[in-house]
């Protein structure tokens, strides 16, 4: 039951709601929690509902106030619904007829007085710290969400705090950076940056003195005309990419069907820019012009008679066309055979034809046989 100031419903709508649904609480054990006492107490209440939790009482249903906003009285329900909760599994356990069984195996030993010397009950000291724990009027240990209520703007979430480390001071360490297990800070060297002054201050030297600095004059006259040479030939060369993009913007730059370039007009525009082209007749170019395969000529039709008709003699038959030679074209008629093969073993008219000749099939005319007609299909 809740104060009626804060939850919206009065103490009567309350008890009126838990007489209904207290018959599902039959036979187990039963209580009532008196919540917001930090606000009102039961004794503050008026003399009505006070009335409420005295008739509980006198039915024998235990009533703990409480609060979660200040814990109290949270231990002590969850101490007493455990108590409960074990009797009442005792006696459910010994109405049981099993109980007899154990009870004949069970032996109390109560040792005798041997003097006149008070041996009181040990409890350890682990238990009585948990027992004191407990307990209703123990300090309350702060969360991070009561700081953060406490210091407002100012907190900061700092889990590094309950770390437990060997030596304390290193709580506050930056957490090291790891890559394929090794870590990053085991392989700098701590000199690293002394050294990479010293290299800086090295170049700097070595720039001074000269060393960088390359003698373009001490180059011969043959390796200025080369450089001269290969820097026109760049600049030519850029030149034919641009109007070839302009030509055809979304076509290769030079497609296969492009026009030969005749040896002459090619030796003209090389000696445009400076090579000389004389004595080429041994050059890979000169050459390669030469083994071109000439067009093949067109060969002469046979006269046409009167079951066959006239050809072109410079276009193949379909069966050979795209035929490589004489014995990929063998290759090609054994593979026609053999795919017409099975259509040829059952009789087929065409691929289009369905029909199925086997009218006896295995199934119904081999093996043992049942009773029963073998007619079906």
């Amino acid at each position: 039951m809740t104060n009626e100031n804060k939850c919206g419903h009065a103490l009567s709508q309350q008890l009126e709601l838990f007489n209904n649904i207290r018959p599902l609480f039959a036979n187990k054990p039963l209580i009532v929690m008196a919540n917001k006492c930090d606000v009102r107490k039961i004794s503050e209440l008026s003399e009505e509902n006070q009335k409420i939790f005295v008739d509980l009482i006198a039915e024998g249903i235990t009533v703990i106030e409480t609060s979660s906003l200040t814990d109290e009285g949270v231990m002590q329900v969850k101490a007493e619904a455990c108590d409960r909760l074990l009797a009442h599994r005792v006696d459910t356990k010994m109405k049981t007829k099993k109980v007899h069984d154990v009870l004949n195996r069970l032996h109390l030993a109560v040792p005798t007085k041997r003097d006149q010397k008070e041996r009181p009950p040990f409890i350890p000291e682990g238990a009585l710290l948990r027992r004191k724990a407990m307990e209703m009027d123990a300090p309350k240990r702060k969360l991070e969400r009561d700081l953060e209520v406490e210091l407002g703007d100012d907190y900061t979430l700092d889990l590094q705090k309950y770390w437990d480390l060997m030596n304390p001071e290193e709580k506050q360490d930056k957490i090291p950076e790891v890559w394929e297990g090794h870590n990053i800070a085991d392989y700098i060297d701590p000199e690293i940056m002394t050294r990479l002054e010293d290299l800086e201050q090295e170049e700097e030297l070595r720039e001074k003195a000269g060393e960088y600095v390359s003698e373009e004059e001490s180059e011969d006259e043959e390796m200025q005309e080369i450089r001269q040479l290969a820097s026109q030939i760049r600049e030519k060369r850029k030149l034919k990419i641009l109007t070839s993009k302009e030509k055809d913007t979304q076509g290769p730059r030079m497609p296969r069907t492009a026009k030969k370039v005749e040896r002459a007009t090619l030796e003209k525009e090389m000696a445009d820019l400076g090579l000389d082209m004389t004595d080429k007749d041994d050059s890979h170019y000169a050459l390669r012009s030469r083994s071109l395969v000439r067009k093949r000529k067109r060969e002469v039709s046979a006269p046409p008679t009167s079951r066959t008709r006239s050809q072109s003699a410079s276009r193949p038959p379909r069966d050979q066309s795209g035929v490589r030679d004489a014995k990929m074209l063998k290759k090609v008629k054994t593979m026609m055979k053999s795919s017409q093969k099975e259509m040829n073993r059952q009789g087929k008219k065409g691929e289009s034809d369905r029909h199925v000749f086997d009218v006896k099939p295995k199934h119904l005319h081999a093996g043992k046989r049942k009773s029963g007609s073998t007619s079906r299909r």
